[in-house]
């Protein structure tokens, strides 16, 4: 969910209702180890309770104020209080924290997509991407795709699931199709049959726009390249839906490759636009 909403440009992110202050805490910390945006905890007066037909919340209010003030350590900027909480609540709130500065905002450097359930996050260990629901050289997907026979692919995708796939690869780019139609139909079929996040491979900037609409979490995107029209398609529709976008080192003059100053050139082009469009790239180099 942080993830999710951070890519999609929340400005504060946080827990409202529901638990009481000393269930939240936990989940706290885990705002605090993956949030980059202010953190909002307005928490119950513990959880509700029927005494005598009536319902009550147990927590008191100094237990109330110890345990927001624990939440304020752990890096909460915006604290409150939903329902069994009252005015004297939020006044003595006030009053705990008033002259007091919070914790400073640390950008963290996480790199995640997620589907609906599951997380995968980059740079700490090898991913293991699924690349079989692609239509290049697949006569069996290929006739598949054209006649519309979503369950095809969706058992491509349970398998791979079943064979460790981390993250599927979904390409539906092939002719006599409407790919828009055909690759946001398949997102939205793989979404019922697997847990696992998608990366939405397409060069069809309508195709990923699409997709990425009806997208349950943050896609992962394939791809954008140094080229200037690559970049204009791609960065936009990153920016509005979230995402994870790979760079690919390849321009007007093709595909750079080995360390050399065109490579760091390639770089700098796609960095500067993706700046410009509000985004923040990191680039890990794979050999090959």
């Amino acid at each position: 969910m942080i993830a999710m909403l951070e890519g999609l440009g929340a400005d504060a992110i946080g827990m409202n209702c529901g638990l009481g202050p000393e269930q939240m805490l936990p989940f706290m910390d885990i705002f605090a180890e993956y949030a980059s945006v202010p953190v909002i905890v307005n928490p119950n007066a513990g959880l509700p309770l029927e005494q005598n037909g009536q319902t009550v919340y147990p927590v008191r209010l100094p237990e109330f104020i110890s345990a927001m003030e624990e939440m304020a350590r752990k890096g909460a900027r915006l604290l409150g209080g939903c329902c069994g909480t009252t005015p004297e609540y939020i006044r003595c709130l006030t009053k705990a924290f008033r002259g007091k500065s919070p914790v400073p905002l640390i950008k963290k450097h996480h790199t995640l997509i997620t589907s609906g359930t599951q997380v995968v996050e980059f740079g700490k260990k090898p991913v293991l991407i699924g690349e079989r629901i692609n239509p290049t050289g697949k006569k069996k997907l290929q006739q598949a795709l054209l006649e519309g026979d979503m369950s095809y692919l969706a058992r491509q995708a349970l398998d791979q699931q079943e064979h460790f796939a981390q993250v599927l690869d979904v390409n539906t780019g092939m002719p006599g199709i409407n790919e828009p139609e055909v690759l946001a139909r398949t997102v939205e079929t793989l979404q019922t049959a697997v847990s696992v996040p998608l990366q939405i491979d397409t060069a069809d900037p309508a195709a990923l726009e699409k997709a990425m609409r009806i997208y349950n979490g943050k896609p992962m995107v394939n791809s954008v390249n140094g080229k200037k029209e690559s970049m204009e398609a791609v960065f936009p529709l990153v920016k509005k839906y979230g995402g994870l976008v790979v760079g690919l080192t390849l321009d007007e003059n093709g595909l750079v490759s080995g360390v050399s100053e065109e490579l760091t050139k390639n770089l700098e082009t796609l960095l500067k636009l993706a700046k410009e469009y509000g985004l923040n790239l990191a680039f890990v180099l794979l050999p090959g």
